[in-house]
C-alpha cells in the first residue's frame, strides 16, 4: 500500500514498517527507531503500540538538530496524544525527573522516549536509568543516530525507518556509527 504522509514521502508499505516494529517489539527490550525527517519514526511506532497497555510518551520540546517543534510542542504534546488516546504523557523535564517506571505497580511498561538531542545531563542519567527497568521495553526515537552515543551501549537493536521500510540494525552497527558521527566518545 502507497501513502503519502505530511512530509510529502511517499511510504511504500506502512503495514510492512508497523508490523516489523511490533516484531521488534516482541523480540527486544531497548530499541532505537531512527530516520529523517517525515518518515513517521513517532507515528509508526505509536500505531505498532496500538494494542499495548501502560505506554508512557516522553516528550522532548526539540527535534535531533535542536530546533522547536513545528507549530509549538503544546500542538505536537496534543498530535502524539491524539495518536494513542490511552497513553501517559511526560512533557517536561521536572516530570521526567520524578518518573520512577519501576515503582509503577504494572507488570510491563512500555516507554516511548522522544529524541535524546537537548537534554540536560539529568534526563541522560534518568534515560540511561529507563534502560535498565527490567519490566519496561524501551523506544527510543531519534532523527539521527549520532546523538545516542552516550547511551548506545544500552541499545539491543535498531531499526531504522525509510520511506520505503525498515532497516533493522544491532548494537554493534549503532556504536560504530557513533563512533565515527558522535561529538561524544561512545
Amino acid at each position: 500500500m502507497i501513502t503519502s504522509n505530511k512530509m510529502g514521502f511517499q511510504v511504500i508499505n506502512k503495514e510492512a514498517i508497523i508490523t516489523r516494529v511490533r516484531e521488534a517489539m516482541g523480540q527486544y527490550k531497548n530499541i532505537v527507531i531512527s530516520g529523517e525527517e517525515g518518515v513517521g519514526k513517532i507515528t509508526n511506532t505509536l500505531e505498532a503500540l496500538h494494542d499495548a497497555d501502560n505506554v508512557y510518551y516522553i516528550g522532548n520540546p526539540v527535534d535531533y538538530v535542536g530546533k522547536p517543534r513545528p507549530k509549538g510542542y503544546d500542538k505536537y504534546i496534543n498530535y502524539i496524544t491524539s495518536r494513542k488516546k490511552d497513553m501517559h504523557i511526560i512533557a517536561g523535564e521536572k516530570e521526567l525527573l520524578s518518573f520512577d517506571p519501576a515503582s509503577l505497580p504494572e507488570k510491563e511498561l512500555v516507554l516511548v522516549i522522544d529524541e535524546i538531542y537537548g537534554r540536560s545531563e539529568e534526563q541522560y542519567e534518568r534515560i540511561i536509568r529507563f534502560l535498565q527497568v527490567e519490566k519496561a521495553k524501551v523506544f527510543l526515537i531519534t532523527g539521527c543516530l549520532k546523538n545516542i552515543g552516550r547511551i548506545v551501549q544500552g541499545i539491543d537493536v535498531g531499526l531504522m525507518l525509510t520511506k520505503d521500510g525498515v532497516i533493522l540494525f544491532d548494537r554493534e552497527f549503532a556504536i560504530k556509527i557513533c563512533s565515527v558521527l558522535s561529538p561524544e566518545p561512545v
